[in-house]
């Protein structure tokens, strides 16, 4: 997964729930420094995996997180 990770060079945005109870923390931090890109971001908030906050939907595209 970290091989694969380092060849994604596209900017991108992370959002990473601080309390998911359904992914590790340390291995997404992990996998986020893994990736290529030299453009990227990573939004971390408070809660669990239904706890992301209204904002982190109002990126612009329309869109919210998990569509």
């Amino acid at each position: 997964m970290f091989q694969e990770a380092r060849q994604v060079t596209i900017p991108l945005q992370v959002l990473l729930q601080w309390d998911d109870e359904g992914n590790d923390r340390q291995l997404a931090l992990d996998l986020f420094d893994a990736f290529g890109s030299k453009d990227k971001t990573l939004h971390a908030n408070m809660g669990g995996h239904t706890g992301v906050p209204q904002f982190e939907g109002d990126d612009g595209t329309g869109s919210s997180p998990g569509t």
